[in-house]
């Protein structure tokens, strides 16, 4: 592919993912230039810790001609923001994983793999105080179930039960949760994408969606529903056998340089597919009562079902 063509495809790809993230950014009234002012960081960031030549220190004025920004801008962005942030949020880390060790212990589970109601605290058999401790020695119990509490991860039964509403952290509640979200999960759907593209062809990861064209309206809940559930279930067997290699929950798993690895399932749904930021857009002023939009008038083609795969 020539250069040109390739930059433009690259550009055009960036350009797409971030549209409906400036749809909503423009709902809520955030303006162009907290973007761009962070987009540059961002170029200097990455240019400053994954273009090193090694054995060489990055100096401002390399950075400067990887990124196309003025070397006074470069020096002014290393000195005053800090490095090595990570994108991840250890609030988050912290409960996923004691959400996960609640649904993949078999003593925490029914017979079909449900998360079952807990005690708080108790001498002998499993507790939310044993998950927290098997999870982290840094905080204390009563402090994390009161930020699952908010967050509405779990609830109590009464009071000296705790029951887990969900079979994974998707917060309910906490703008702030799920912010961190959108920062983290898009990045490593893009990162598989970008992986396949510049990948050797025996090294791929696995990339699949199966989409279909024309679902009537009346059925899209029950459709909802049902993927949810099979999803649920699939993603509870990843749960445990990840588990069963991760040398944290599992001393005995094969060595080898540390990775992290995960499998993602979503599910996408709208009334036109051809301008999803339009849609974020009219989402977010509350036309519709969800997170998509599902009035799409009946559309005289037969359906098409479009399945793309990536081994």
């Amino acid at each position: 592919m020539p250069a040109a063509e390739f930059e433009r495809g690259l550009v055009k790809a960036a350009v797409e993912i971030l549209r409906p993230i400036v749809a909503q950014m423009i709902a809520k009234g955030i303006v162009f230039g907290h973007l761009e002012s962070r987009l540059r960081e961002l170029f200097v960031r990455v240019a400053e810790t994954s273009f090193e030549i090694p054995g060489r220190p990055q100096t401002d004025s390399r950075i400067s001609v990887l990124t196309g920004i003025n070397r006074k801008e470069v020096r002014r962005i290393r000195t005053t923001h800090p490095r090595n942030v990570r994108p991840t949020s250890f609030e988050r880390n912290l409960a996923t994983d004691l959400v996960s060790r609640w649904t993949a212990d078999p003593a925490t589970t029914d017979r079909s793999g449900h998360p079952l109601p807990i005690p708080f605290r108790a001498k002998q058999g499993p507790s939310f105080v044993r998950l927290v401790r098997a999870t982290t020695l840094d905080l204390r119990p009563k402090a994390i179930l009161d930020e699952l509490l908010r967050t509405g991860t779990v609830e109590m039964v009464d009071a000296r039960t705790v029951r887990l509403r969900t079979d994974a952290y998707v917060p309910s509640r906490g703008e702030s949760e799920k912010l961190a979200m959108l920062a983290e999960d898009p990045a490593e759907l893009i990162q598989t994408m970008i992986h396949n593209i510049f990948s050797q062809e025996n090294n791929l990861w696995l990339q699949q969606k199966v989409s279909y064209d024309n679902i009537g309206e009346d059925v899209t809940s029950r459709v909802r529903a049902e993927l949810r559930r099979k999803a649920e279930r699939f993603l509870r067997e990843t749960d445990r056998l990840l588990a069963r290699y991760d040398r944290d929950r599992n001393p005995q798993a094969p060595g080898g340089e540390r990775r992290y690895a995960g499998l993602g399932v979503y599910y996408f749904e709208s009334a036109d597919k051809a301008n999803p930021a339009e849609r974020t857009l009219r989402v977010s002023k509350g036309d519709h009562d969800g997170a998509v939009e599902t009035a799409s008038p009946a559309r005289p083609a037969a359906a098409r079902r479009r399945v793309r795969r990536r081994p």
